[in-house]
């Protein structure tokens, strides 16, 4: 695996994800910008960097070194850059800034398992 193939399956996966949150409107950016940043830095390099490491560290290393660092990204959002809202504080049956969060963080420790499951297929 090449690390422009997991950084291109990144990019797909971000996609794929941001689509399907404007379509149900799950979360909201504030600019045009911030979705283009978010798939090409965080699904795209972050993710797929973390993807590429895998083989030396596992996946459940990943998963966890993945989580905090989406963790730190969604804080970081809410408390400093502002780039997106979540409207009511909501995503589907969760409520508050902390549910949603935690839960964010867990789909985004997910993000480099699904690259490299990906990988194997493309």
């Amino acid at each position: 695996m090449s690390m422009l193939h997991l950084y291109l399956l990144g990019l797909a996966i971000g996609v794929v994800g941001e689509s399907a949150a404007y379509l149900q409107r799950l979360w909201v950016y504030r600019r045009l910008l911030h979705p283009v940043m978010n798939v090409l830095l965080m699904f795209g390099l972050v993710m797929g960097t973390l993807a590429a490491l895998i083989p030396r560290l596992g996946g459940p290393a990943v998963f966890v070194i993945a989580f905090v660092v989406g963790l730190a990204y969604e804080i970081a959002n809410l408390r400093v850059l502002h780039w997106w809202t979540f409207p009511g504080a909501r995503l589907y049956f969760l409520h508050g800034h902390a549910q949603v969060v935690v839960a964010i963080s867990l789909l985004w420790a997910a993000v480099p398992l699904l690259v490299v499951a990906l990988a194997s297929w493309v």
